[in-house]
């Protein structure tokens, strides 16, 4: 009897019609313009249907030559080979594992190695207009998420604005920013949380229980030239370009080509970040120096936080945000082994520093 299939060469996705003869214990495939083939019987093996239609798809033992039929000779073949093969082919758990893991290591380089680089490049690169505007953006997402999805009342008392500048004036002494410092007070005694940060574009934003919890005006002074140690040191801007470049290639790699809310959401992400040790440890050298310069105690940086410490523990409670930074008693030792300077005009008049106090009133 002769047939007619499909024959494949396992080398290009041509289909070629050919004969077939069974020849004793041959199956003949006659190939038009070619040699015949001539298939063992013993050896041929019946692969899994991978298309619809109920075709019957038949191969000579491991080679890549197939032979595909429907119908009477698709039936005629199937009961020739009756038992169909297990799917054959490479076990995939190795590869796959390797894949996975060097998928893993090369995320890794990305974003603890390549992006951190990227980021301190661009940012002494950025036009101070550019992350000035980067910072308003922070800015209002910071009283967004500080405010639980109600932006936190700037506070705006006169008397308090004038002495947060007067002490503003006095911590920045000597120093060449290419920006105004912006210090900010927000309110947030519908749910207090102690915390003071710096964000792009030279602004520095104190929640108002940072006021109520000091005891002098020197230890806000001291918190302020932390912060604009990170300033100073493009921390900020640096973290939020990371940010940014992160959710980006997280966007990426979910889908999401157009980058929808990159932006929103690298500006959040920044408010949460923490800074690593050695950023923290160059932010407090810097106020220490700072508060040198200016004439004001260094060590009443260290005041405040063994007071907090003293009343929240080392890292709990309202200062938990202080957890990933150096730990308190740390830095506690570092500002006490400075030492103070000679202590020149007060940070701030009695009446002032109230004023200060009250500026959410």
């Amino acid at each position: 009897m002769t047939a007619f299939c499909d024959y494949y060469d396992g080398r290009a996705a041509v289909r070629r019609r050919v004969s077939l003869r069974i020849d004793g214990e041959a199956l003949l495939v006659e190939r038009p313009e070619d040699t015949p083939l001539s298939w063992s019987m013993a050896e041929l093996r019946r692969l899994p249907d991978r298309a619809p239609g109920g075709l019957v798809v038949v191969a000579l033992g491991a080679g890549p030559e197939r032979l595909v039929a429907d119908g009477d000779v698709g039936a005629h073949l199937a009961r020739l080979v009756p038992r169909i093969a297990p799917a054959e082919g490479r076990p995939l758990a190795r590869p796959a594992i390797l894949t996975g893991l060097a998928g893993a290591a090369f995320l890794a380089a990305l974003f603890f190695a390549v992006l951190p680089v990227l980021a301190a490049g661009l940012a002494r690169l950025m036009d101070p207009e550019a992350e000035m505007a980067m910072g308003d953006l922070s800015y209002d997402q910071a009283r967004l998420f500080f405010g639980l999805g109600q932006p936190l009342a700037e506070c705006t008392a006169p008397a308090g604005l004038a002495a947060m500048d007067a002490l503003t004036d006095r911590v920045t002494e000597g120093l060449d920013l290419p920006y105004d410092l912006r210090v900010t007070v927000l309110n947030d005694q519908e749910a207090p949380l102690l915390n003071a940060f710096a964000i792009s574009g030279g602004r520095v934003i104190f929640l108002d229980t940072m006021l109520q919890e000091a005891e002098h005006p020197d230890e806000i002074a001291a918190v302020l030239a932390h912060e604009i140690g990170h300033v100073v040191n493009q921390d900020p801007v640096r973290g939020q370009l990371q940010q940014m470049s992160g959710i980006a290639v997280i966007s990426l790699l979910l889908g999401d080509v157009t980058g929808g809310g990159v932006l929103s959401g690298a500006a959040a992400a920044a408010l949460t970040a923490s800074y690593s040790r050695e950023a923290e440890t160059a932010a407090d050298r810097f106020a220490v120096e700072q508060l040198t310069r200016v004439g004001l105690p260094p060590s009443a940086l260290g005041r405040m936080f063994e007071r907090l410490r003293d009343r929240y523990g080392e890292a709990e409670g309202i200062v938990a945000h202080l957890s990933t930074h150096p730990q308190i008693t740390g830095r506690i030792e570092a500002t006490a082994r400075a030492g103070d300077p000679v202590i020149g005009a007060p940070a701030l008049t009695p009446k002032a520093w109230a004023d200060l106090r009250a500026i959410c009133d």
